[in-house]
């Protein structure tokens, strides 16, 4: 969704909401997320994904304070949390990603493509090195915030 449309959807919110009610934030920080290799309490392989960007993130980041200074809202509470997504194998989590990330129409990026593929192939590597019970992971941080719309 593009930043104006964002805005116009708190705005909405707002004046929806019932008396005492609150709006749940959601979404990402703007980090790239880290593809990992676990095995047991070992982490054997943690880098940033190769296909990444913010604009998204930036965008809900700047609405939300945009709703925020203008007085609409205002942030009661706020935390950060992880979210993995673990996979036995990177065809399994590539499969999963997909599916999540079929809304993103985007055109490929060839280097970010081609270093994709290269990352997967190292992490196929560490895994069948690593032998039985080793799981690859999606970590992304997320944040959550209350807040609580101020009624004019």
């Amino acid at each position: 969704m593009k930043y104006e449309g964002m805005v116009h959807a708190l705005e909405e919110i707002q004046r929806l909401l019932k008396p005492g009610g609150c709006l749940i934030d959601i979404h990402p920080v703007r980090e790239a997320p880290l593809i990992k290799v676990y095995q047991e309490d070992r982490t054997l392989l943690a880098e940033p994904s190769p296909v990444y960007t913010d604009e998204d993130y930036r965008q809900a980041d700047d609405a939300l304070a945009q709703v925020v200074r203008r007085r609409l809202f205002v942030v009661e509470g706020s935390s950060e949390f992880d979210f993995l997504i673990y996979g036995s194998s990177v065809a399994e989590l590539a499969d999963f990603l997909a599916q999540a990330n079929a809304y993103d129409d985007r055109p490929a990026d060839e280097v970010e493509t081609a270093r994709k593929f290269e990352l997967a192939a190292r992490v196929e590597a560490i895994m069948r090195a690593a032998g039985a019970g080793a799981d690859v992971a999606y970590h992304e941080r997320g944040r959550m915030a209350c807040l609580r719309p101020i009624k004019s």
